[in-house]
């Protein structure tokens, strides 16, 4: 058993929570707005999963961050959209992951390495606690590598498959 990513996950319950301050109703309401920005003039739908820590039966199963990205990707529908252009961008708050899943749709147009600086940025941005703002810009940043590999005509509609709600589990 791996007693460091058990702590890492069970101390978060012992004490309060200290990115739940980044997490207001008006932020989670502004990230959601950010998703909705970020999904005009290209055909991808994109949502936003931030999770503090994984329950403990997922710990004990051994269950990685990438393993629950592709577990909310399939729960939120992602892979549901009519032309497989869905987007996950997931954070797990506990360990500092942070995990970006695109369709086949769009991973047919957008190397998995092209997404790597958007991580890599986000991670730089959360690490100075410049969490809604560092999101913020993540999100624009998918919509742009979006909108160069996969716009949409401008007489085309363009319409709003999937919830543009931040999920956030404290």
């Amino acid at each position: 058993m791996d007693f460091k990513r058990l702590w890492l996950h069970t101390s978060w319950r012992l004490r309060p929570n200290p990115y739940r301050q980044h997490f207001s109703k008006s932020n989670r309401k502004k990230l959601s707005l950010c998703v909705r920005d970020a999904e005009q003039g290209h055909r991808g739908e994109i949502r936003l999963v931030v999770e503090s820590q994984l329950p403990l039966t997922l710990i004990l199963n051994k269950v990685n961050a990438r393993s629950r990205a592709c577990d909310w990707f399939s729960q939120l529908s992602i892979w549901d959209t009519e032309e497989n252009s869905g987007i996950l961008i997931y954070i797990l708050l506990a360990e500092r992951k942070i995990e970006i899943l695109a369709d086949r749709g769009i991973a047919a147009n957008v190397a998995p390495d092209e997404w790597e600086q958007t991580v890599k940025q986000l991670r730089q941005e959360l690490a100075a606690e410049h969490v809604v703002e560092g999101l913020c810009r993540c999100l624009h940043q998918c919509g742009d590598l979006l909108r160069l590999h996969f716009p949409i005509d401008a007489q085309a509609d363009n319409p709003d498959e999937l919830s543009n709600e931040l999920v956030f589990i404290a």
